[in-house]
C-alpha cells in the first residue's frame, strides 16, 4: 500500500496535470487576448455569426455559390470591425434552400435559431417570401443581393432591405427595349412564381401602354415538354417572346422553339443571364441573338468591380458568378450599420440601415424609409436607378456580351 504522503503528491499532480491541460482547452476555444490596444493591454476578439440564405442545390446553384462567394469574400474583408472596443470577426452559416419556399421557412427557422445577428439573402423571391414572417417575427435584418421581385417589399416588413434593383424598374426596361427592338406583337411567358409573375406584370403593363399587342402564357416550373405553349405562341405568331422566369426552363424553351422552326426573338430578365442558359437552349447558335436585361448597373459603371473581380477570380479562378458583388455589399453594408450603430441589437441595427449611405462594389446606395411610387420601404436608392440604366446583354459567340 502506498503512504499517506504518496498518495497526496499523487493528487497534487493530477490537479496540476489537469489544471494545464484546461489552459491549452481553454487557449484553443478563445481568441479573447490576441491583440494588444495602445496602451499595451490585450483587446478582446470575438465572433459573429451571420446567415447566409441561398440555393446551392436544386435549378439554380449558379446563382447560389456567386451569392455564397460574395460573402466570403466579404467575411474575410470586414472581419476585425469593432463594436465597444471589442474587435469581431465573422463567420458565417452558410444553409441551402433549394429555391423552394417550403425550404425557405425551415432554414430561416434554422438560422435564427443559430442566433445570427443578420442574415443575408434569400436568392430567389418566392423562396425569400417564405422567410420573411419569420426572421420578421424574430428582428432579424435581411438583405438580399438578388431577389428583384416586387412582392417582396410589399409585406411592410421594415427589417427587409436589398442591394438590388425592384423588378418596378427592370420589368419597365425590357419592354422599353423590346419597343425599340421593333417588337411590336410579344408573347410574355411567366413559370407562375412569384418572381417571374411580378416582372412579367410589369414588362406587359408597359407593352400595352406602348401600343403593343400582347399574349400572356405560364409553364410549370421545371417543366420539359412545352409543346402546349408553343402550339399557342405559333397561332399568336409574335415578334419576339419574352420569358421572366429562370434559365433551366427559359433555356429548353428557346430550344424548342428553335426546334418548332419558329424564327423569334427571345428575351428575359436578370433570370436567363446564366451561361447555363446557353447550353440548355441546345448551344450558342439556338442561343445567338438572345437578350437579356440585368437588376444593377453594368460592371463597368460599378466604381469597385474591377478590384472585386480580381479578387473573385484569385479565390475560385473564374469569373464574378451573378450578382457576386451585390452579395459582397449586402454583407458589407450590414456590417457598417452595426459599427455605426455600436450595437447588435436587431432595433438598432435595422434603424441604422435606414439611415445609412454606404459606398460598396456597385456604387454608393441608401434604402428606402418608406414606399413612393415605384421605390419601396426597403429597396436600394442609388443614383441614376431608371429603366434608361438598366443594362442590356445579348448571346454572341456562346457568351453573354453587352449590347449597345
Amino acid at each position: 500500500m502506498w503512504s499517506d504522503r504518496i498518495r497526496r503528491l499523487l493528487a497534487l499532480s493530477l490537479v496540476l496535470i489537469v489544471a494545464v491541460a484546461m489552459t491549452g482547452v481553454l487557449g484553443c476555444a478563445t481568441e479573447a487576448t490576441e491583440d494588444e490596444g495602445d496602451g499595451g493591454e490585450e483587446a478582446a476578439t470575438e465572433t459573429i455569426r451571420i446567415g447566409v440564405q441561398t440555393a446551392l442545390t436544386g435549378p439554380l446553384p449558379d446563382y447560389g455559390e456567386a451569392a455564397q462567394r460574395g460573402c466570403e469574400l466579404a467575411a474575410e474583408d470586414f472581419s476585425g470591425f469593432e463594436v465597444d472596443g471589442t474587435t469581431y470577426k465573422i463567420e458565417l452559416v452558410v444553409l441551402d434552400d433549394k429555391a423552394e419556399p417550403s425550404e425557405a421557412a425551415v432554414v430561416a427557422q434554422s438560422l435564427v435559431d443559430e442566433g445570427v445577428v443578420g442574415v443575408i439573402g434569400g436568392l430567389t423571391t418566392g423562396a425569400t417570401l417564405a422567410a420573411m414572417p419569420i426572421y420578421n417575427d424574430a428582428g432579424v435584418p435581411q438583405i438580399s443581393g438578388s431577389v428583384t421581385g416586387p412582392k417582396a417589399n410589399e409585406t411592410d416588413f421594415d427589417n427587409f432591405f436589398r442591394t438590388c434593383w425592384n423588378d418596378a424598374v427592370q420589368g419597365e426596361a425590357l419592354a422599353v427595349w423590346a419597343d425599340e427592338l421593333g417588337f411590336k406583337k410579344v408573347t410574355i411567358v411567366d413559370d407562375a412564381g412569384a418572381y417571374a409573375v411580378g416582372l412579367a406584370d410589369v414588362t406587359q403593363n408597359t407593352l400595352d401602354e406602348k401600343g403593343a399587342e400582347t399574349q400572356r402564357m405560364s409553364v410549370e416550373e421545371g417543366g420539359k415538354d412545352f409543346s402546349a405553349q408553343i402550339a399557342n405562341i405559333t397561332e399568336f405568331d409574335p415578334d419576339a417572346v419574352i420569358f421572366t422566369g429562370y434559365h433551366p426552363e427559359a433555356g429548353l424553351l428557346r430550344k424548342q422553339l428553335v426546334e418548332a422552326g419558329l424564327d423569334v426573338g427571345f428575351m428575359g430578365g436578370d433570370g436567363i443571364k446564366s451561361t447555363e442558359f446557353i447550353n440548355e437552349a441546345g448551344g450558342a447558335e439556338n442561343a445567338e441573338g438572345c437578350y437579356a436585361t440585368f437588376g444593377s448597373f453594368p460592371e463597368d459603371q460599378q466604381p469597385g468591380y474591377a478590384e472585386f473581380a480580381e479578387k473573385y477570380d484569385e479565390a475560385y479562378g473564374s469569373e464574378v458568378g451573378p450578382y457576386a458583388q451585390n452579395n459582397y455589399d449586402a454583407l458589407g453594408v450590414l456590417v457598417a450599420a452595426i459599427e455605426q450603430a455600436q450595437s447588435f441589437e436587431s432595433a438598432d441595427v435595422v434603424a441604422t440601415l435606414h439611415e445609412i449611405e454606404y459606398e460598396g462594389v456597385t456604387g454608393t446606395f441608401s434604402f428606402a424609409d418608406a414606399t413612393e411610387g415605384a421605390v419601396t420601404m426597403g429597396d436600394i436608392v442609388v443614383s441614376g436607378l431608371t429603366p434608361e440604366n438598366v443594362p442590356r446583354y445579348i448571346v454572341t459567340g456562346g457568351e453573354w456580351i453587352g449590347a449597345e
